[in-house]
């Protein structure tokens, strides 16, 4: 009877999820299909934190716990502390890693649209809109890289730890030879390409950009459309690291090839 139950249950579930993936992917379709000109801020934030081509993911841990590393460096965290117990003495704090695919040209936009709108682009003239788009368009939109390099950035956030950026802290002073061997993304198969470069934070609160090559010595790109995951891995010690992501590449592609 247990067994019925759970069956009859999973069904039902199992539906919810494919309808909410289906509605997610649809939405994230009707969006591309707008100038990026028109997103709103909502829009925006959706596309450079959970879509596609971002993702966050939080922990929650107690102070002054160090298990395991990233990048050959202390992550203050462990598996055992993602929930504080209830009753905890000392409020776990809650740390969000992001990641971006700026490869991706949607993300590119956004973070573009995102300065307009902190701009109030929108009820400029003309002329400011113009020169603001020359700006942007050489500093946001343009990626003269991403011809022949996969580029990834990883961000940091806190609800409850100002001050705190491990990110910066990680990655500040960090050089190529020293996280070079931690740092890659793969494909499902087991293709990887390795860390060719990295663009450090200048300041907490910045992105640590990460720079892979796209084609292989046969001249094969990471990804095509019959792939299904991308694996992001920056947590040397832990598969299950909050530090390292999976993304669909099948949400990803766009005019019938992998925008990334």
């Amino acid at each position: 009877m247990h067994s019925f139950f759970s069956r009859s249950l999973l069904k039902p579930a199992m539906a919810i999820l494919m309808l909410v993936a289906a509605i997610s992917t649809a939405a994230q379709e009707g969006l591309l299909k707008k100038p990026f000109q028109e997103w709103s801020k909502a829009e925006v934030t959706k596309l450079l934190n959970d879509s596609a081509w971002a993702r966050t993911q939080e922990i929650r841990i107690r102070p002054l716990r160090q298990v395991r590393s990233v990048a050959g460096q202390p992550e203050t965290t462990g598996t055992a502390d993602r929930q504080a117990p209830l009753g905890a003495a000392v409020e776990p704090r809650d740390f969000r890693f992001t990641i971006r695919l700026h490869s991706a040209l949607p993300i590119r936009q956004a973070l573009l649209r995102r300065e307009q709108l902190k701009w109030n682009y929108d009820q400029k003239s003309a002329a400011d809109r113009k020169a603001f788009d020359l700006q942007a368009k050489q500093l946001l939109l343009d990626c003269a890289v991403c011809a022949d390099y996969y580029v990834v950035s990883v961000g940091f956030s806190s609800t409850n730890s100002s001050g705190t950026d491990m990110i910066y802290q990680w990655f500040g002073a960090a050089t190529l030879p020293s996280i070079k061997g931690y740092i890659y993304i793969a494909n499902e198969r087991g293709e990887r390409r390795d860390l060719a470069d990295f663009i450090p934070p200048k300041a907490p609160g910045d992105d640590v950009y990460f720079v892979f090559p796209r084609r292989d010595e046969k001249d094969q790109p990471l990804l095509t459309v019959t792939d299904k995951k991308l694996v992001f891995r920056m947590s040397d010690a832990n598969a299950n690291s909050v530090t390292n992501f999976t993304l669909d590449v099948g949400r990803m592609i766009v005019g019938g090839k992998v925008e990334f």
